[in-house]
């Protein structure tokens, strides 16, 4: 008995002709969705095949030729247009990076003037802005993206000796009289 998986076929929506899906492939200047409109001419020429099929001899995964037939399938030939890769999307952004740049200039502001002691300060400012809710690490990212950095103080010298600071306190008067 045969372990291999069966696929489905794949199959594309009849939005753009052969001629048409040629021409959009040879005008790509991207190298990214050159592949994607490659992808979609080869199944448009040579129906009938699985995925890893196609796959194989495009030199691609499985996944995203699922990916890619889907999208097509579903946008048709403005598909490409749809396709996002990483970076910010002010869609989903609590505040935009104009809003963020004045909203940290205010905090410095504060900063500078002794107003803000601790994180829960600046989360109080953030949500008042943001009108929601915000987490620690979105606390963080913010500081990151405009190049701030936590300043705190070291708790104790790296390059201290237990013993002479010991031995200082034994030796030091419990009390102080000016000369």
């Amino acid at each position: 008995m045969s372990s291999k998986k069966t696929m489905r076929l794949i199959r594309l929506s009849p939005h753009l002709s052969n001629k048409e899906l040629l021409l959009r492939m040879q005008s790509q200047t991207d190298l990214r969705l050159f592949k994607y409109w490659q992808i979609l001419y080869s199944i448009q020429l040579n129906p009938g095949k699985q995925a890893d099929e196609y796959a194989s001899f495009l030199g691609t995964d499985v996944a995203k030729i699922y990916r890619i037939v889907q999208l097509y399938n579903k946008e048709g030939g403005v598909f490409a247009d749809k396709l996002v890769w990483g970076g910010r999307r002010d869609a989903r952004s609590l505040l935009s990076l104009d809003q963020e740049q004045l909203l940290m200039e205010g905090l410095k502001q504060k900063a500078l003037k002794g107003q803000i002691i601790t994180m829960n300060d600046i989360r109080l400012t953030v949500e008042k802005q943001t009108g929601c809710p915000v987490s620690d690490d979105y606390l963080w990212d913010l500081f990151k993206r405009h190049g701030w950095k936590k300043k705190a103080p070291r708790p104790s010298h790296p390059k201290r000796n237990n013993t002479e600071q010991q031995a200082f306190k034994k030796n030091s008067p419990n009390y102080w009289s000016p000369a």
